[in-house]
């Protein structure tokens, strides 16, 4: 079996953190020879520490745009035209000049100080940041500003992602979805013919959902993820997971 995982709020508690019981349900099912996925809008470097400590196969990250293998062989991989970045941070300051940052596979590069203490990452000039390939750009926005910046993601032909607080804004690949990665990997000869399931609790799994045998929403889901998942299982905090592969799977 694929086991396909999300990993904030699904798999680490509210803390973000693995609890020891999580991580040893899923030892025991790679020694019974299933395979895991990490399925998440984070970054690489914020998921290979995860994908190291449950032995993770696969890692799907940047929002599908980024698949790996355990031995760190790039699967599928869809950047921003870094020749746009220079122009996109610049119609981005005429809204707001503040906080910056870019999501490589290097790691995150932001030009706060604060930022990076809050978040992580290496604090960088405008200029060191307009030289790297992005799979994300992240900026500082108001929610009275978020139609200027949908213009501006319009404008390159980008997806725009705003984060729940409304402070800030991704800037991503056209289409970008979570499930192209998983698609990906569910298509690899090395996995044809697996029974895939996937656990997840927001919007951004709903399609990761649809390509999977056997759609697992969290206890602490967003409604629509409820409404639309018939199979559900215990919350992040509560080790939903991993209670899940245990009885499914008589670990």
């Amino acid at each position: 079996m694929i086991i396909i995982v999300d990993l904030d709020f699904t798999l680490l508690n509210d803390e973000g953190k693995l609890t020891n019981k999580t991580i040893e349900v899923l030892k025991k099912c790679k020694q019974q020879g299933h395979k895991i996925v990490i399925n998440s809008a984070r970054s690489y470097i914020r998921s290979i520490d995860i994908a190291k400590l449950i032995d993770a196969d696969y890692i799907n990250c940047f929002y599908g745009n980024l698949v790996l293998d355990n031995k760190g062989n790039t699967i599928f991989s869809r950047a921003l035209d870094k020749k746009n970045t220079s122009k996109l941070i610049k119609d981005f300051q005429t809204i707001y000049n503040g906080f910056l940052a870019v999501e490589t596979i290097d790691g995150g590069f932001t030009n706060s100080a604060e930022m990076a203490k809050r978040f992580g990452g290496v604090v960088a000039s405008v200029q060191e940041i307009e030289q790297k390939l992005p799979f994300k750009l992240v900026f500082e926005i108001y929610e009275k500003d978020h139609d200027k910046a949908r213009k501006i993601a319009e404008k390159y032909n980008l997806a725009i992602k705003f984060a729940r607080e409304g402070y800030f804004c991704s800037l991503l690949p056209k289409d970008t979805d979570k499930a192209n990665g998983i698609k990906k990997i569910l298509t690899l000869k090395e996995n044809a013919g697996e029974q895939s399931i996937a656990f997840g609790d927001e919007i951004s799994d709903l399609k990761t959902f649809e390509c999977v045998d056997v759609p697992v929403a969290m206890e602490n889901s967003t409604q629509i993820i409820k409404e639309s998942i018939k199979e559900k299982t215990l919350s992040n905090n509560q080790d939903g997971v991993a209670v899940y592969l245990q009885n499914v799977l008589t670990l």
